[in-house]
């Protein structure tokens, strides 16, 4: 064949055979890569419960929405006999809500929200939870499905206050007149101060010391890689072949 002629022939029968070199060429790199450096993918379903412990204090007296809430998680969380969440890690929300008592009625209220999740080792993730328990006196309100905690009450408080001073009046008004009408206009006078206290005083505060316990619940699944959790080691390889000893091929 003349020069000339083969000179395209060579060029295309390159055209066809790069790619395939360069396909097998993938194959290669892709069969000398080991399994500890793929990626194996862990995840925390819905409703998963983190209980922490609150770091920082926050009072319906001095919160306001967006003020950042710090917290530590306290138990681990595992999946499939691994630990993926461990004691210690950070967890950051922030208030939603910030309703301060009313002097006649309405309880203070503090909603809350978590935003983000940070292992020990660094490794973060933005969090979609909710506050599914927290750890008060008893006294206080607790509205699950708003992620809200309320003041307690203090209307048998504010009662007894009425009662007290319209006693006192009573006993005074009585000595000082030594008659029962005295007696009835001293409670009666003792009562609406009483009632005027009551009116002049907001009711309870929501406090959340340090060291208060709660708990938030996954609204949405969570997954970490691998390799986000722990470093890789030679047993993701799977079990090793014997090596094979000098001697005639079988």
């Amino acid at each position: 064949m003349k020069p000339s002629r083969l000179l395209p022939v060579l060029v295309m029968a390159g055209l066809l055979i790069a790619p395939l070199l360069a396909h097998a060429q993938e194959a290669a790199d892709t069969a000398k890569t080991p399994s500890s450096a793929r990626t194996f993918q862990i995840v925390l379903p819905v409703e998963t419960a983190i209980p922490l412990v609150l770091k920082n204090t926050v009072s319906s007296r001095t919160a306001f929405v967006g003020q950042a809430i710090y917290c530590e998680t306290i138990y681990p969380i595992t999946v499939g006999n691994r630990i993926v969440i461990p004691v210690g890690s950070y967890v950051k929300g922030a208030v939603t809500q910030v309703v301060r008592p009313g002097r006649v009625k309405g309880k203070a209220q503090i909603g809350i929200r978590f935003e983000s999740l940070t292992l020990p080792n660094g490794t973060t993730r933005a969090l979609r939870a909710s506050l599914s328990s927290y750890g008060g006196t008893g006294e206080e309100g607790f509205k699950r499905e708003e992620s809200r905690i309320e003041g307690a009450s203090t209307k048998g408080e504010d009662a007894g206050k009425v009662a007290t001073t319209a006693t006192e009046g009573t006993i005074i008004g009585g000595l000082s007149t030594r008659s029962g009408k005295g007696a009835g206009i001293g409670a009666l006078s003792g009562g609406v101060g009483g009632l005027i206290w009551v009116l002049a005083t907001r009711g309870k505060e929501v406090l959340l010391p340090p060291g208060t316990n709660l708990e938030l619940q996954l609204s949405s699944p969570l997954t970490f890689d691998r390799d986000e959790i722990e470093p890789a080691t030679r047993y993701d390889e799977g079990p090793a072949l014997p090596a094979r000893g000098p001697g005639p091929d079988l």
